[in-house]
Parts: structure tokens; C-alpha cells; sequence
């Protein structure tokens, strides 16, 4: 259970690290209005998942806690790559 736990983690932190992202035509003057932009997108369109315990999650709902997590970051990329921007 212990390994589950820190698997966990490691996704959720990962979810949280924020990427250096560049405009490819190297204009980042709108880069925080447009990282924001894109986390309103993709929390409105892919939220993620919460158990329904908040101090631990069921068997059953780690698939969908995790799946729900990279579904959020790839909406998150999707509209940055949208937008003009390429991670650094």
C-alpha cells in the first residue's frame, strides 16, 4: 500500500511541475495570461478526480484518479501548443 501511495505522489507532484514554456515566435509577454487561460481550459474540460475519502482513495478509484490527472495536463499542453507555445 505504501508503494501505491508514493506512485501516487510522484503523479500528483508531477501534475503540479510547471513546464518552462516558449511562443515560438519568442514573444512571452502573455505567457502567465495564457498559462492561466489554459488551466481554466483544461480544469472546465478535464477536471480532475478526487476520491471520495479525502484522506485516502478506494481500490477502485486509483485508475480513475490517475487517468483523470494526464487527461488534464494533455489539455493543458494541447492548449499551449494551440496558442503558440513549445515546452523548454
Amino acid at each position: 500500500m505504501k508503494i501505491i501511495l508514493f506512485i501516487m505522489l510522484i503523479f500528483t507532484l508531477n501534475g503540479c511541475a510547471s513546464t518552462g514554456w516558449v511562443h515560438q515566435n519568442s514573444n512571452n509577454s502573455k505567457l502567465s495570461f495564457d498559462k492561466g487561460n489554459c488551466r481554466a481550459y483544461a480544469n472546465s474540460k478535464s477536471p480532475t478526480y478526487l476520491c471520495k475519502n479525502p484522506f485516502y482513495c478506494e481500490p477502485d478509484e486509483w485508475a480513475e484518479v490517475l487517468t483523470s490527472i494526464s487527461q488534464n495536463n494533455a489539455t493543458f499542453d494541447y492548449c499551449m501548443y494551440q496558442k503558440g507555445y513549445k515546452p523548454n
